[in-house]
């Protein structure tokens, strides 16, 4: 009886919450998905404003709903999820509210938290597909896009949690991003250079899941398709 009245909050909230988006279908939006990749790429070179700041949470947390609102996701966890995205989204607006390094440290590692949840929402889908679609592909990409942003965010809240200054040659918040997809990528054009010890590391463990996912991506998309033409 105890157990049940604890977790009433929880359910309650993730059923007024499914109750208000009960008009919108289950179905993969992976279109959408880019799209709202796109604003944030865009949004990365914006000044840091706290309309932006609360902008950027709003966008990314809305992805990860995005992700959450797509067939083969459990109703328990779905539920689970929406009740953390809903919690993230107040955090992190509120810690966008707050001038000081410390609380954009945190509120970068919670976006980042967002971006990487709904990285794994995406993966967990669209490896459960029988054929190759165009909804596939979309979902491949803003993936593979996603582990540059997580990373950035990691880069980022590294700046103003430690004090320190993790690159060599970053004169803006935009060149995080532009860091993370050019390490991604092994573009590797050396402008902007890892200063610690730990970015070092961060950038090596970031080139080498693009290169495995990547790898791995590209296989199961031909697996699908061989499989599809033998049939």
């Amino acid at each position: 009886m105890s157990s049940q009245q604890s977790s009433r909050p929880e359910d309650s909230l993730a059923e007024d919450i499914e109750e208000v988006s009960a008009g919108v279908p289950i179905r993969e939006r992976y279109g959408l998905m880019l799209l709202l990749i796109l604003v944030g790429y865009v949004l990365s070179a914006v000044d840091t404003s706290r309309f932006v700041l609360s902008l950027d949470s709003i966008l990314w947390v809305t992805l990860l709903l995005t992700a959450l609102w797509s067939p083969g996701v459990p109703k328990r966890l779905r539920r689970v999820g929406l009740v953390a995205t809903f919690i993230v989204l107040l955090t992190t607006l509120s810690l966008g509210l707050v001038a000081s390094e410390a609380a954009n440290g945190w509120r970068l590692l919670l976006v980042g938290v967002a971006q990487l949840s709904a990285l794994l929402a995406i993966l967990n889908r669209i490896t459960r597909h029988e054929r190759v679609t165009l909804q596939t592909v979309m979902g491949g990409v803003a993936a593979y896009a996603l582990i540059a942003f997580v990373m950035a965010a990691v880069f980022h809240s590294l700046q103003f949690l430690t004090g320190t200054n993790a690159f060599d040659g970053v004169v803006a918040a935009g060149d995080y991003i532009y860091f993370s997809f050019v390490t991604l990528t092994t573009v590797g054009y050396g402008d902007i250079t890892p200063a610690t010890e730990l970015a070092k590391r961060l950038a090596v463990v970031e080139a080498f899941v693009g290169q495995v996912f990547l790898i791995t991506f590209v296989a199961r998309l031909v697996s699908l398709w061989t499989g599809r033409l033998r049939r």
